[in-house]
């Protein structure tokens, strides 16, 4: 593993895994439970998003890097700001929530204590001081400057730069330069602005080849390979051909996701792992490095849906997923007979040694709080396939 005290110098060993990940609770608590010979074999590409009540990113990335140890990661960051409620709104909500519940029968609470109205106000402060910070950093003349020299300050996180304008790229490869780190691209062929800007800013690309990495990233490709495949050869003939030699000092990561977003009650209980396969085509041609999105396909939202969510317990292997549901709605009790029937599976047998499925061992005892923690919806079940999903990639790919 490449640990350097200024990563802009060194290259990254073209056998590290790159997952994709943001630092929600779940994403971030899958990576942090890896030991470190898993941890030395990957840099993270991590979304960095508001941490607890915090004002700025830089609080986040405090918290990245305490689980990072030493290691470095790649850094993009979430551009949404969050939602804010005036005094007059909260007041208004508590109001009608109230009638409702007097309308029902039900007990009408108590008025809210100065204390907890000044909290209130506290906290709407550093929301609104948040939301002020996101809108410095997505400024569209200055914000992708903004980013830059603020997270090329932390030497271990390697910024993620903006390809907006070739004007732009170059101003944030200045800064790069300057500071002697490295800087990352991330771009979506199927951005038709994104990919423009990019080639349009070449010269300058190549002049810092030698401290770049792009990250082609094709989202989600499962019913949609060979398109995906498609765009990721076109767009990486475009880079060879715009670069030349200097294509050699560029390292180049192929990002891509085959785990389903929608409800696993009517998928095949085997899945295969199609970022595998697309890897190893693209590989053919190509020289680029693995990354995939852990299992765990982007999202705006809780998968928890309206309407209820199916208990299933999902074991990692080499090159598939295999799901164990039950289809009973919103039933949290089911989660230990899913971990039973899951290491009763033939496949349990080439399980990864993790985290992950030592929760599935001790849940199919019978127990659904351990160290403290419940796993009794969907989301504390991400972490755990998403722990077994990193340490296979990490070590058994």
């Amino acid at each position: 593993m490449i640990l350097a005290t200024r990563i802009g110098i060194e290259m990254f060993n073209g056998r590290l895994y790159f997952p994709a990940m943001s630092t929600r609770v779940h994403e971030e608590f899958a990576y942090s439970k890896c030991p470190d010979d898993v941890k030395d074999a990957m840099v993270p590409i991590v979304t960095l998003t508001r941490y607890a009540k915090g004002e700025t990113l830089l609080e986040t990335a405090a918290v990245l890097l305490e689980d990072l140890g030493n290691r470095p990661a790649i850094v993009d960051f979430d551009p949404e700001p969050k939602p804010t409620t005036s005094i007059e709104e909260a007041a208004e909500r508590r109001r009608r929530k109230e009638i409702t519940k007097a309308a029902a029968g039900q007990k009408v609470g108590r008025p809210r204590s100065e204390n907890e109205l000044a909290n209130d106000e506290k906290n709407r402060k550093r929301t609104e001081a948040f939301n002020r910070h996101i809108a410095e950093l997505t400024d569209p003349t200055h914000g992708a400057v903004r980013w830059i020299d603020m997270i090329s300050d932390l030497p271990q996180l390697v910024p993620v730069l903006r390809a907006t304008s070739a004007e732009q790229i170059s101003s944030q490869l200045e800064i790069v330069k300057r500071k002697g780190t490295r800087g990352a691209f991330r771009i979506k062929p199927g951005d038709a602005g994104q990919v423009a800007a990019f080639f349009r800013a070449v010269r300058s690309i190549r002049e810092s080849a030698g401290s770049l990495l792009v990250i082609v990233d094709v989202e989600d490709i499962r019913g949609r390979f060979r398109a995906a495949s498609a765009a990721s050869t076109d767009f990486l003939s475009r880079l060879y051909e715009g670069l030349g030699d200097d294509v050699d000092r560029l390292e180049t990561v192929l990002l891509s996701n085959s785990f389903p977003k929608t409800s696993l009650k009517d998928m095949p209980r085997r899945l295969e792992i199609e970022e595998l396969k697309l890897h190893r085509e693209i590989s053919k041609t190509f020289s680029v490095g693995y990354g995939d999105y852990m299992s765990i396909p982007p999202r705006t939202s809780s998968i928890v849906a309206a309407n209820g969510w199916f208990p299933h317990v999902d074991l990692v292997a080499s090159n598939a997923w295999h799901v164990c549901l039950y289809e009973n709605n919103s039933d949290q009790t089911k989660y230990v007979a899913a971990a039973k029937d899951t290491t009763e599976r033939e496949q349990w047998a080439s399980r990864a040694d993790c985290w992950g499925t030592s929760i599935i061992e001790r849940v199919a005892e019978g127990g659904l709080t351990i160290d403290g923690k419940k796993f009794t919806t969907p989301t504390a079940w991400l972490s755990v396939r998403a722990n077994q999903h990193i340490t296979q990639m990490a070590l058994n790919r």
